[in-house]
């Protein structure tokens, strides 16, 4: 992955009508090999993983924003404490410390009450884009 400058992400993101100055800008880290067996890791599967990594008390949030390449990608990962972590990328192969531009967070209550409004599908961009009032802070209307 190519990290970007501040400056390219902030603009991308607000092509995307997103309010950068709004968003945590974050490092994702590798999780311990025992930390990683344990989680869900289906591949290419990450609001899924994310969504069941958090249910099941691997994570204690989950985080929803975009990965900082050119283009930006809308993702899903988990946050344990105060380090973020992904484990379907990390589990894919090859793992390199990147940087994550965070849309919203949501703890497990939140996250399954938002869940059965989504048709039982974890919240994604998607999902936030059409909850827009609920997430001004982060979009522009």
């Amino acid at each position: 992955m190519t990290e970007l400058p501040n400056e390219s992400i902030q603009k991308q993101l607000r092509d995307l009508g997103y309010r950068p100055e709004n968003m945590r800008i974050v490092t994702v880290s590798a999780m311990t090999e025992e930390q990683l067996d344990a989680c869900t890791t289906q591949e290419n599967e990450c609001f899924y993983n994310s969504y069941m990594n958090v249910i099941y008390g691997k994570g204690d949030r989950y985080v929803l924003g975009f990965r900082c390449e050119d283009p930006v990608i809308d993702h899903a990962l988990i946050r344990l404490g105060d380090q973020y972590f992904d484990p379907t990328l990390q589990a894919a192969g090859e793992f390199t410390p990147y940087t994550f531009a965070i849309l919203t967070e949501f703890t497990v209550f939140d996250m399954i009450r938002h869940a059965k409004s989504n048709k039982d599908f974890p919240p994604d961009v998607d999902y936030i884009q059409s909850k827009k009032s609920k997430f001004k802070n982060v979009i522009t209307s």
